[in-house]
């Protein structure tokens, strides 16, 4: 029987209930590992029931090894520990205009967790790829119906064979030391660091190897339509890597602080290499200030930066934070337009107000 029936949500914030998406206040962020009940869970059906005992994970497709691979026997091969920041491609949607379709994330649907894990690559061995395996299809336990015993459409996305072959790409079954708890995929999800977390499967029970790149419900989903002045062209590019972004945690919108030395902080992070500075504004972005920026302590975590700020007189401000990574991206002022609301980054903004002490 499943000993992780019961889960903490923490103090994360529901978006939705049904299915459950709930996000982490922008007050709690931290680089560092945090307990499930702090990381944002974004359900797109109901948990399925599973007893560990019961799954299996289905190797198929163009392999000349078709393998079938339980619990027992995935958790005693060669593992390793991965942390990475993980963020929800949806995330600040709420700040998109105009207005889009979707799960209303604020800015918190993000989390960074040590998840422990086999390399893909190492299943993918056993398996033999044939020389024309281009993409590999995860597909999870929920969908429409939420028991392993019922035929349903389940949630699946493909993810393409380069990606897979990093040997950062897990099938993990651990989140800080601890099985993972149900809204986190128990007993096995896929982690992988440095995409958004649509690709990084919960409950997967499937890998089906294909030749071309997959059309999918939910690769379709998860493309960029862009759009001018509100109208969507038909050209789609696929959701993958993590664009380049910084939120402020620190002081909280529409905080009154006093006419004292203030420290401004919160996270950066990219997922084409580490971000290398980070920058606020006071002043309705006429000037910009550097701020600290500590050095990764993984690939694809979070980096947190700081910012000793002295309000030059009471009122009202807008603080902004950008970042810019090592390959150049800078977070822009406003993101693209798209009619998902998908990779939002746009320059974060926080108002508050400065009173005299």
């Amino acid at each position: 029987m499943d000993t992780n029936s019961c889960e903490t949500m923490g103090n994360l914030m529901f978006v939705s209930r049904d299915p459950i998406c709930a996000e982490v206040p922008l007050v709690d962020l931290s680089e560092a590992t945090k307990p499930p009940g702090n990381h944002f869970i974004r359900n797109h059906y109901k948990v399925p029931v599973i007893e560990r005992d019961e799954w299996s994970l289905s190797v198929t497709g163009s392999v000349d090894n078709s393998l079938e691979i339980s619990y027992d026997y995935l958790v005693e091969m060669p593992s390793i520990e991965v942390t990475a920041l993980m963020e929800c491609a949806g995330n600040s949607r709420s700040i998109v205009h105009p207005r889009v379709p979707g799960v209303q994330w604020g800015h918190g649907a993000i989390g960074t967790a040590c998840w422990k894990g086999v390399p893909v690559y190492k299943v993918l061995e056993k398996a033999k790829l044939r020389q024309s395996a281009s993409e590999v299809v995860f597909s999870g336990y929920d969908g429409d119906k939420v028991s392993i015993s019922q035929d349903t459409s389940r949630y699946a996305i493909s993810v393409p064979l380069a990606k897979l072959l990093d040997p950062t790409t897990i099938l993990a079954y651990s989140m800080n030391g601890n099985v993972i708890p149900k809204n986190h995929g128990y007993p096995v999800r896929l982690i992988v660091p440095g995409w958004y977390g649509m690709t990084s499967v919960k409950w997967v029970t499937g890998m089906k190897v294909i030749d071309s790149p997959n059309s999918g419900v939910y690769e379709r989903e998860y493309s960029l339509y862009l759009g001018f002045n509100g109208n969507s062209v038909n050209v789609a590019q696929r959701v993958t890597e993590l664009k380049v972004k910084s939120l402020i945690s620190n002081p909280a919108s529409g905080s009154v602080i006093g006419l004292t030395r203030q420290e401004v902080n919160g996270l950066s992070w990219s997922g084409a290499g580490c971000v290398t500075k980070v920058e606020v504004s006071f002043d309705n972005n006429r000037t910009w200030h550097q701020a600290e920026v500590e050095e990764p302590s993984f690939p694809y975590s979070a980096q947190r930066w700081k910012f000793e700020w002295e309000p030059p007189e009471v009122g009202h401000y807008l603080i902004r934070s950008r970042a810019t990574d090592s390959n150049g991206n800078i977070q822009p002022f406003v993101a693209d337009w798209n009619y998902r609301g998908l990779q939002v980054n746009s320059v974060h903004c926080v108002p508050v107000v400065v009173m005299d002490n």
